[in-house]
């Protein structure tokens, strides 16, 4: 008597057998768990098919959204750098990179900042060499933010040039996840080149 393992072991090396014995599909039988019945292996098939096809469609439909996403976010930095174009001192870059970060960019407030605050951990922070984000200590928040700070559920910190040596962009936000500390930097490290070459054009020397 051949044993269910032989059974398997055959179908495994001759997929194609069903092509030639289609008739058996419509008696053959899988245990259907969430019904408690059974269906037919065809059935089963079609329905492992959706199933799958589903989650493609749903993953399909989430790398568009973040494209789209992306395209919006590499729209804002390129007018970003157009209004920084036109900069040509210091207060002026100051003043683009502020308007464009409440209108591109939907974030308030900003601070453009030449050293780090002296208060635990920012120096650390500033000379870190890549944009740090999260919720920061209350003193942290409130050495860049004053009042404001009380309101603020995550922050940016973009270092310009390297080690922060033209200083900082901070950015803060009132929705905790604007900023959270998983978010991607990408874009933040583009903004922070792009600002740092604005204020060496400007004549804005490295801090010693």
């Amino acid at each position: 008597m051949i044993d269910a393992k032989a059974v398997t072991e055959y179908l495994e090396a001759h997929p194609e057998f069903f092509d030639a014995h289609p008739q058996l599909l419509e008696t053959l039988t899988v245990p259907h768990a969430p019904a408690g019945g059974a269906v037919s292996l065809v059935e089963r098939q079609v329905k492992v098919l959706r199933e799958r096809q589903a989650a493609s469609r749903e993953r399909l439909a989430e790398l568009v959204r973040v494209a789209r996403d992306n395209e919006a976010l590499t729209g804002r930095v390129h007018q970003l750098a157009v209004r920084l174009l036109h900069a040509r001192t210091a207060a002026e870059v100051e003043a683009q990179v502020t308007a464009s970060m409440h209108e591109d960019f939907a974030v308030t407030p900003v601070r453009l900042l030449r050293e780090a605050p002296q208060t635990a951990g920012l120096d650390t922070v500033w000379s870190a060499g890549r944009p740090r984000c999260g919720h920061f200590a209350e003193a942290q928040r409130a050495a860049l933010f004053g009042a404001e700070a009380t309101e603020l559920r995550s922050m940016a910190i973009i270092p310009l040039g390297a080690g922060a040596a033209r200083g900082a962009l901070v950015l803060g936000s009132r929705d905790a996840d604007r900023f959270n500390p998983g978010v991607s930097t990408d874009f933040l490290v583009r903004i922070g080149e792009l600002v740092a070459a604005a204020l060496a054009r400007c004549g804005i020397e490295p801090a010693v």
